[in-house]
């Protein structure tokens, strides 16, 4: 019986990757080193490579913990003004809390996720907010660890909690975990659906669920 519902963040709430991108693309640029969009969708999103193992892979000689706060300094600045939530996400979040608790599980940095939760109240509705870049996260997507954690912090079985996603790496996270997984992929990241043939459920915007298709997961 699916008990907790757990979001994912940057693409799935919030319109988040092309700022992420920017951001992170500004600072490098400015080291004479530009992501390029296929490099930042291959290696940033699908294989979630940190800061610091993009800069080891690519043998720059940049400080990766300099260039993360650069970039984190670059990307908070765009949120007052710039970030937006995505189609249906409200209307996800009122829905499901009515009936479910839930929880955010993101791969961004913990400063970052509270100025978005101040900024669009999410305090309000989430029991957990939780990075995969805290220290006891050991491992972050494509690895269970964040969702594992979720479900002890919340004091659930793994088989009680409902991953909605919209990444390849969080799929196979969520999968890893031994949870259900709705897939609403992110359009600024060009996914192909056969990639997320192991979901339960593909949709097109969180404006689609509802707690129908709740409840037919439930069942299987």
């Amino acid at each position: 019986m699916i008990k907790v519902v757990i979001f994912d963040l940057d693409g799935l709430l919030i319109d988040s990757q092309p700022l992420q991108y920017k951001a992170y693309n500004r600072v490098f640029s400015e080291y004479g080193f530009p992501i390029s969009k296929e490099e930042w969708i291959d290696e940033w999103i699908n294989n979630s490579i940190s800061c610091r193992e993009w800069i080891h892979k690519m043998n720059l000689p940049l400080d990766f913990a300099k260039v993360r706060a650069e970039k984190q300094k670059v990307y908070e600045e765009f949120i007052p003004t710039d970030l937006e939530l995505k189609p249906g996400a409200m209307n996800a979040i009122n829905l499901l809390f009515v009936e479910y608790k839930l929880c955010i599980a993101s791969a961004s940095m913990k400063p970052s996720i509270e100025v978005i939760s101040k900024k669009f109240g999410f305090e309000a509705f989430f029991d957990q907010i939780i990075s995969d870049q805290e220290s006891h996260v050991v491992r972050q997507k494509p690895f269970p660890d964040v969702f594992q954690c979720v479900a002890k912090e919340m004091e659930v079985a793994p088989e009680e909690c409902l991953v909605i996603e919209d990444s390849v790496a969080g799929l196979e996270a969520a999968k890893s975990a031994n949870m259900k997984c709705i897939i609403c992929p992110d359009s600024f990241c060009e996914f192909e659906s056969s990639e997320f043939e192991d979901a339960d459920k593909i949709i097109k915007s969180l404006n689609e669920i509802d707690l129908d298709m709740i409840h037919e997961l439930d069942k299987d």
